[in-house]
C-alpha cells in the first residue's frame, strides 16, 4: 500500500503526473510531427487515409482486451490479487485473444473492407491489421506497470512506438521512398519494437512465465469488474473516433484529412487530464479503506484539471490558426473552425475523465458504461444529423455536444456518490494556491 497521508500522497501524485504529462508532451508532438510530414508528401487524401487505416486495429485492441487491463490496475493497485496472479491468468487470456483478433479482422477486410472503409485499399488495411497483436500485448503490459505504479517504466514503455515511427518516417522521406503503404509499414514496425521492449521491462518485475494456482479466482473478479469496463472502453472509444468514421463515409477521405488536423491539435489538450488519470485510478483504488479523502482528493484534481485545461485551450483556440497556416497550408484552414466548435467539448471532458477515475476505483463502472452508451448514442444522432449540412464543423459540433452531456449527468451523479459540493469540482478553491505554492517551494529547495 501507498503512503496515503495527504501531503506525501500529494506531492509524490503530483511528480508522477509531472513526468507522464512530459511523455505525452513529447508523444503528443512526434504524433504532430508524423502527421505533418505525412500529410505535406501525401494530401488531405493520403491523411486520411492514414488515419481511418489505424482505425481498425486501434479498434480491434479495445474490442478484445476484454477490460483486463483496467482490472489488473484495480485488483492490484487496491491489494486484492498479488502481481503475479493476475499477470499469470491475464496472459493466457491474451494468447488467445491475440488469435482470435487476427482471424476477425482478416475476415472483416475480405468480406466487407469496401463498405466500412471506402476508397481505402485492402493492402494498407491489412498492413493496418498487423498492428493489432503488439498494440494488444503492450497495451495490457503497460497496465501492469501502471498498477505497480512504475510510472517511469510505463512512461518509457509508450514512448517507443511513436519514437520509433517518426525516426522510420524520416529515414524513408531522406531516401524519397514516402507512400501510404510504407508510412503503415514503419508503424507497424515501431508497434512490434515497443511490444518487445514492454516484455523485458516488465519481466523484470515478474516471470512472464510464472505460474500460479489463484488464476481462476482472480479470472472470475475480473472478468466480473472487467467486462464493464471493457464495454465502457468500446463505447468511448467508438465516441472518439465515431465522427472520423462516419465523415469518410458521408463525405470521404479528404474531409476526413482535414478534420483529422483539429481533432489531433484539440487531443493535445487531453494530455493533461490523460496524465491525471494515468495516475490517478491507481492512487484511487488504493484508497479503499478512506473515502473522505478519496472524495476530497477527486475533487481537488478534478478542478485542477479543469482550469489548467480551459487556460490551454485559450492559448490553442489564439494559435491554432496561425499555426494550421505555417504548418499545413492554406488547403486545411478549415480545420480551424472545426477546432473551435471541438474545445468546449475536449474542456469539460477533461473533468468529466477524472470523475470517471473516481467512480472505477470505487468499483462502480456500470454507471461508466452507462454515461458512454449515453455519450455515443448522442454522437451518432448528432454526427447523422449535422454532418450532411455542416460538413467537418457539424461533426464537431455532435462530438462537443456529447462531451458535454457527460459532465453534466457525471457531476449530478457525484454529488449523490460522494459528500463534496459540486462547486468543489470545478471552482478553484483558496487552498488549492497554498498547496500548489507549497509543492513549488518544496521542488525548489
Amino acid at each position: 500500500m501507498i503512503n496515503t497521508s495527504p501531503g506525501s500522497h500529494l506531492r509524490s501524485t503530483i511528480v508522477d503526473i509531472g513526468l507522464t504529462f512530459c511523455r505525452q508532451f513529447l508523444t503528443g508532438l512526434i504524433q504532430l510531427a508524423l502527421v505533418l510530414i505525412v500529410t505535406h508528401l501525401l494530401g488531405a487524401e493520403g491523411a486520411g487515409g492514414y488515419a481511418v487505416a489505424l482505425l481498425l486495429p486501434t479498434f480491434m485492441g479495445q474490442l478484445f482486451n476484454l477490460g483486463l487491463g483496467t482490472a489488473s490496475i484495480f485488483f492490484v493497485a487496491s491489494g486484492q490479487f498479488s502481481l503475479e496472479v493476475a499477470w499469470a491468468a491475464t496472459r493466457n487470456a491474451i494468447l488467445g485473444m491475440t488469435v482470435f483478433g487476427i482471424v476477425f479482422g482478416a475476415s472483416l477486410l475480405s468480406t466487407v473492407s469496401d463498405q466500412l472503409f471506402p476508397g481505402i485499399s485492402i493492402s494498407v488495411l491489412s498492413i493496418g491489421l498487423a498492428i493489432y497483436p503488439s498494440l494488444l500485448i503492450v497495451t495490457i503490459i503497460s497496465s501492469f506497470l501502471q498498477a505497480v505504479q512504475d510510472f517511469r517504466a510505463f512512461n518509457i514503455t509508450v514512448l517507443v512506438q511513436p519514437f520509433s515511427s517518426f525516426i522510420g518516417v524520416l529515414s524513408v522521406w531522406s531516401i524519397g521512398s514516402v507512400s501510404l503503404v510504407s508510412v503503415i509499414l514503419i508503424v507497424s514496425a515501431a508497434h512490434f519494437l515497443s511490444m518487445v521492449v514492454a516484455i523485458f521491462i516488465l519481466n523484470k518485475k515478474v516471470d512472464i512465465f510464472v505460474r500460479s494456482d489463484g488464476k481462476k479466482a482472480y479470472m472470475r473478479k475480473a472478468v466480473i469488474y472487467g467486462y464493464k469496463s471493457y464495454l465502457s472502453n468500446i463505447l468511448s472509444f467508438l465516441s472518439y473516433r465515431l465522427d472520423l468514421f462516419l465523415l469518410n463515409i458521408l463525405i470521404g477521405p479528404s474531409a476526413v484529412g482535414v478534420y483529422s488536423i483539429a481533432v489531433r491539435l484539440v487531443e493535445q489538450l487531453w494530455m493533461i487530464s490523460q496524465a491525471v488519470s494515468i495516475v490517478i485510478f491507481p492512487r484511487l483504488s488504493a484508497m479503499n479503506d478512506d473515502e473522505e479523502l478519496r472524495a476530497k482528493f477527486t475533487a481537488f484534481m478534478s478542478r485542477i484539471v479543469l482550469w489548467t485545461t480551459l487556460v490551454s485551450a485559450v492559448l490553442l483556440a489564439v494559435l491554432s490558426r496561425p499555426l494550421i497556416a505555417l504548418l499545413f497550408g492554406l488547403e486545411f484552414m478549415a480545420a480551424y473552425y472545426a477546432l473551435l466548435v471541438l474545445l468546449p467539448g475536449v474542456v469539460l471532458f477533461s473533468c468529466a475523465r477524472v470523475l470517471a477515475n473516481d467512480l472505477a476505483a470505487r468499483g462502480r463502472v456500470g454507471i461508466n458504461l452507462a454515461l458512454a452508451g449515453l455519450v455515443i448514442t448522442v454522437n451518432a444522432i448528432a454526427n447523422i444529423l449535422l454532418i450532411p449540412f455542416y460538413g467537418i464543423v457539424g461533426a464537431a459540433m455532435a462530438t462537443s455536444l456529447s462531451y458535454i452531456i457527460n459532465l453534466l449527468v457525471r457531476l449530478v451523479l457525484q454529488n449523490f456518490s460522494a459528500e463534496v459540493s459540486l462547486r468543489e469540482f470545478l471552482l478553484p478553491m483558496p487552498e488549492d494556491f497554498a498547496k500548489v505554492k507549497k509543492l513549488l517551494i518544496r521542488r525548489t529547495r
